[in-house]
């Protein structure tokens, strides 16, 4: 196409694949928000945090909803913010026990929506 941006780099093509996600130097929640989007979540077996970005309404939060309600359980999703004065939304998150956790992460994969594990 004349006047466009010109061939992508090797870079930013492999960068776009749908890979897993290296995320062993993430040390902190605001750290973990940089590496997630709309159809990526991270899940931390030694906290039993699950993250994710996205809407109130959006595929990942009625997946959770859903899941967890199937097994009878209850889903508090907490909003992290990125300041000390909560004016920046981060990412969410949501405790899950080991049970939960593979159900989740089995439900989400259903519908499209990789993960990272650490």
């Amino acid at each position: 196409m004349p006047g466009g941006i010109g061939p992508v780099s090797q870079q930013v093509a492999s960068a776009g694949k749908r890979g897993d996600r290296g995320l062993d130097g993430v040390s902190d929640s605001n750290a973990i928000f940089y590496h997630l989007d709309g159809r990526h979540v991270f899940y931390d077996r030694g906290t039993g945090y699950l993250y994710f970005v996205e809407a109130s309404q959006g595929l990942i939060t009625r997946t959770l909803r859903a899941t967890l309600t199937g097994m009878r359980a209850v889903a508090t999703i907490e909003q992290l913010h990125l300041d000390v004065h909560r004016l920046f939304m981060g990412a969410s998150r949501i405790a899950l026990s080991h049970a939960q956790a593979d159900c989740v992460l089995t439900a989400l994969r259903l519908v499209g929506v990789g993960a990272t594990i650490r």
